[in-house]
């Protein structure tokens, strides 16, 4: 499979509406989007520079490919569908020079396909590009196994230590980093 990463912006709305779930909505704001807050945030995304100091992308299906599930409705992904998204972002709490936040998501249907490893690593290949950024620190609820694992495979490594979650101060987010250079 491959996916393309673009910036997310209003157009991706009704795909993010339509797939979201309580495991998603936990990750991202705490709660599900409301179409007008999700309308004002894409706004702004979209208006983001390429190389200003927060990008969120949107992971687009590059090709059409053939996907292995039981479920006749999902058996096969459409080219340019949304798979799901996520962000690089040089300016947060906690973050000190040369650190970016690294952030991704997929919606619900497109988890358990091996999709959250290839748009994280694309994700890591922006920032590699990027001589600002030379650590990449994530923020994962302590339940998420499937984020675990994905950070894992990236290289990146627990700090035994935890943030305040991103979306709800009142939670609190292991920190893993992954050093890039």
């Amino acid at each position: 499979m491959t996916l393309r990463l673009e910036r997310l912006g209003p157009r991706h709305a009704g795909a993010i509406l339509a797939g979201q779930d309580a495991v998603l909505a936990e990750e991202i704001i705490g709660a599900r989007w409301d179409p007008e807050v999700l309308d004002d945030f894409l706004e702004r995304a979209a208006r983001w520079r390429d190389e200003g100091p927060i990008r969120e992308y949107a992971a687009m299906l590059d090709d059409t490919t053939r996907c292995a599930s039981s479920d006749s409705d999902h058996s096969r992904l459409i080219e340019g569908e949304l798979l799901g998204g996520g962000g690089l972002n040089l300016v947060a709490p906690g973050l000190g020079r040369g650190q970016a936040a690294l952030t991704y998501w997929l919606l619900a249907e497109h988890r358990g396909r091996g999709h959250g490893l290839e748009l994280a690593g694309s994700l890591v290949d922006r920032a590699r590009s990027d001589a600002r950024i030379a650590q990449l620190v994530l923020r994962i609820a302590p339940h998420n196994e499937a984020s675990r694992a994905i950070a894992r495979r990236l290289g990146a490594v627990s700090t035994g230590t935890r943030d305040r979650h991103p979306a709800d101060a009142s939670r609190l987010a292991d920190r893993w980093v992954l050093d890039l250079r």
